[in-house]
């Protein structure tokens, strides 16, 4: 019977986490040019062509593009294939958590399974890792460390210290929660009962798998192309990044505020009915209530629940501390930049849940309410109600018909803004190239050369996701050839050039 139980707790973490993300994952064509370079390099690396890092990027490697390779073999080279790529590792983090907790808990499962339903309905603040590449790999390997860390043998110290170090490897923000694998190893290794020389060598083993891992990540920023700078803190950014996170960011997280679009790319504050503004502060309440419990509980909790609050609140203070002072935060789409803190919150909360058991979930609710309705609004036209929907957009259904409109012209190549140019390129399967209209954003030269050398090509603007000057990029380039044909098509304007 506990067998069926277990299992019919992961499988409803499993199916509600895919429910809660229906309308992105009906809609898998709407994704963006940064996760379109994921599926772009994926493509390539099915082909034979493999680089460390990603593409245009100096520190952030090509680990979700290799995991997303493994989907495509699988799936197809689909933006379905690509989101779940990587939502299926979110996925997989929260079992983690889940499993995690379950060791302390006793008979009580259900605290488990309560504490981690954060991980399900924080849906607006997770949204972007959890459904967009990359990142994702690596705070999936981040939990793996806790995990093994927590087991507390020899054996898991050393590869919770290697998964915190590969975690980092896959992308420097991982580097957020190696203060807490350590902290976690350290008070794993003091509880356990044993003399001193069995503690040194536990040690001994996490640092062991730990220096493999910082090894792998000395030599990826040895290499000549690696950047160092992304990181960088300054107490000059502080006034400016309190005001995001008081006024933006932070509501917008936990769901007292909602943001969403007017298009696609330009969020805008929504202004809530009274009687929803209630609902969503009452979620806030719930949230600060279960954290304030959740402190005054620690003291008399377990102490393997008590030591995964500890390793909670500090990566908590990191990423809040990390935050006000990053160059990073610009604005109210800063707020991605605060999914550690609610990936900890199911370690924060479950000192709190163990003591309250299936009350905890009343007190919890009108948290976890406000959040995914916060979320669920977040997705614009892809939701009508409590009904997810699927656009034309969605399902790139305007994209194909301006490729074939291309085609028929024998356009050789474009371009068009960044949001929109990679963006076309995994969706049309680069049967046309797209470069970015300016250089400087080229993540795959490539494209660039084929455009330079093309006798026919198009600008595209696409009215959702272009932001550069219309008519002056209109006037750059027609300037460079003579203009053969124009057309329109569902936001979409096009200019087909002859060189």
């Amino acid at each position: 019977m506990k067998k069926a139980e277990t299992l019919g707790a992961g499988v409803a973490l499993v199916v509600a986490s895919f429910a809660a993300r229906l309308p992105a994952l009906l809609n898998a064509s709407g994704t963006n040019s940064d996760a379109a370079i994921v599926g772009l390099q994926a493509r390539h690396i099915l082909h034979g062509e493999w680089s460390p890092f990603l593409w245009g990027s100096g520190y952030q490697t090509s680990a979700d593009s290799t995991w997303a390779a493994l989907f495509f073999l699988a799936l197809g080279k689909t933006p379905i294939a690509l989101m779940l790529s990587a939502l299926t590792l979110h996925v997989a983090l929260t079992l983690l958590v889940w499993a995690t907790l379950r060791r302390h808990v006793g008979d009580k499962k259900v605290v488990a399974l309560i504490a981690t339903l954060p991980l399900v309905f924080t849906t607006a603040c997770l949204h972007s890792y959890a459904l967009y590449p990359p990142r994702e790999l690596a705070l999936a390997m981040a939990f793996v460390a806790f995990f093994a860390i927590d087991r507390g043998t020899a054996l898991s110290l050393a590869l919770g210290g290697l998964a915190s170090m590969l975690a980092w490897v896959a992308d420097p923000y991982a580097m957020i929660f190696a203060p807490g694998s350590l902290l976690l190893a350290i008070l794993v290794v003091l509880r356990t009962r044993v003399e001193l020389g069995p503690r040194a060598r536990a040690m001994a083993a996490f640092f062991g798998g730990a220096c493999g891992g910082a090894v792998l990540l000395a030599a990826l920023f040895a290499r000549p192309q690696a950047e160092h700078g992304v990181t960088a803190m300054t107490l000059g950014v502080l006034g400016h990044n309190a005001k995001l996170l008081v006024h933006a960011c932070l509501p917008w997280a936990i769901g007292t505020k909602v943001f969403k679009p007017l298009h696609v790319m330009d969020y805008v504050e929504w202004k809530m009915p009274r009687a929803y503004a209630v609902f969503a502060y009452a979620g806030a309440v719930s949230l600060a209530a279960s954290l304030a419990g959740a402190i005054a509980c620690a003291v008399r909790a377990p102490s393997p629940l008590r030591h995964l609050a500890a390793v909670a609140w500090l990566t908590i203070a990191l990423n809040f501390g990390s935050f006000l002072t990053s160059l990073m935060v610009m604005d109210q789409f800063s707020m991605r930049y605060l999914a550690a803190s609610v990936l900890m919150l199911p370690f924060a909360l479950a000192p709190f849940v163990a003591r309250l058991g299936g009350w905890a979930s009343l007190v919890l609710a009108p948290y976890l309410a406000a959040a995914f309705v916060a979320g669920w609004l977040a997705h614009g036209d892809w939701v009508h109600g409590p009904l997810p929907v699927r656009t034309d957009a969605g399902r790139g259904v305007t994209e194909a018909r301006v490729l074939d409109a291309l085609r028929e012209r024998k356009v050789e190549a474009a371009v068009a803004d960044y949001w929109a140019s990679y963006r076309l390129d995994f969706l049309w399967r680069e049967a046309i190239t797209v470069a970015p209209y300016h250089a400087a954003q080229d993540r795959y030269p490539p494209y660039r050369a084929k455009l330079a050398a093309a006798h026919r090509f198009a600008y595209i603007h696409d009215r959702d996701r272009s932001f550069e000057d219309q008519s002056e990029a209109e006037r750059d380039l027609v300037a460079t050839g003579k203009v053969t044909d124009r057309f329109t098509w569902d936001g979409f304007d096009v200019i087909v050039i002859d060189r």
